[in-house]
């Protein structure tokens, strides 16, 4: 019986290096930094940012991952750390990746939690979420349920942990509907779940660009964080945070309402052939047709707004 349990436990060790990096940010706060590229059977779906936080009561853990495979490597990691219970899971919005793994977790006790807008926006694409999950990660999807979380809140939330302030913050959405920030205003550190993106080109979804450069403004004027643990990339500070997803938003913004100012008739043509060049140090950089539809989806939204007005 030992030796079963051992060798599941290295098992899911092994997982976990392939999946992803355990970095120690402070005393008791750890990133888990994932692939920068797409979901796929070697990484399990954690190809994104999460993490934990170790407070005296037990584990807070930050989004619980695209699989169950992904949730038990992200297990595993907290156990190389500590043998704390787990009693929150926070997913910091909807995508697959950030909650995907909410049944594992909830088997061991934590307590599921999520923005109202995120519930919503789980309860509203969660067929095509899974599906698409299943697509990528073939066999590595097993055993996965989707499980919705226990406690949901409308724009701010801080946990029941007396050891440890840990605020949950809603302004609006950002990548998804439902993103939010985890702030630990006495470390002056933020995981900021999609909101943002650094190493890699963002995603703009339609209709998502003015909400996503509110919810970065916040970031900068209200919270203005010492460490930033993004989304996607490696943990970073509000400069690079800034310049790889608010300076790109910002940028497209301003860039198709200019052409629409000088005459663009429709979103396709206003978006068409932008020079992106200053961002090309980002990963997804080099591909053409993902940089188009960022600058269309961002056109649309303009065009439809200025079409209200």
């Amino acid at each position: 019986m030992r030796r079963s349990v051992a060798a599941v436990l290295m098992f899911l060790v092994s997982l976990t290096a392939h999946a992803f990096d355990t970095v120690k940010i402070a005393d008791g706060v750890y990133a888990l930094v994932g692939d920068l590229g797409q979901r796929s059977p070697a990484n399990l779906g954690h190809n994104m940012t999460s993490g934990f936080i170790v407070t005296e009561a037990g584990v807070v853990v930050i989004d619980t991952g695209g699989s169950l495979a992904n949730a038990q490597t992200i297990h595993a990691a907290i156990r190389k750390v500590t043998d704390k219970p787990m009693i929150y899971a926070i997913n910091t919005g909807g995508q697959d990746h950030r909650w995907l793994g909410n049944d594992y977790f909830r088997g061991q006790g934590a307590k599921l939690v999520v923005s109202a807008a995120g519930f919503d926006d789980m309860r509203t694409r969660g067929a095509e979420q899974v599906e698409m999950a299943e697509r990528f990660l073939k066999e590595k999807y097993a055993g996965t349920k989707p499980v919705y979380p226990d406690v949901t809140f409308k724009k701010r939330y801080t946990l029941p942990v007396a050891s440890e302030r840990i605020e949950l913050i809603y302004t609006g959405g950002a990548h998804t509907p439902g993103d939010i920030f985890v702030w630990l205003p006495q470390r002056s550190i933020v995981f900021t779940g999609d909101t943002v993106f650094v190493q890699r080109l963002l995603g703009v979804i339609p209709g998502s660009a003015q909400r996503w450069i509110k919810s970065l403004e916040y970031l900068r004027d209200e919270l203005k964080p010492k460490v930033v643990v993004p989304g996607h990339g490696h943990v970073t500070d509000l400069k690079e945070a800034l310049r790889d997803s608010y300076d790109y938003l910002v940028f497209l913004r301003d860039a198709t309402r200019k052409r629409f100012a000088d005459g663009a008739f429709d979103p396709v043509e206003a978006s068409q052939n932008l020079d992106q060049s200053r961002f090309r140090h980002l990963v997804n950089y080099d591909d053409l047709g993902f940089r188009s539809r960022n600058a269309l989806a961002v056109a649309e939204e303009i065009f439809n707004q200025q079409s209200k007005e």
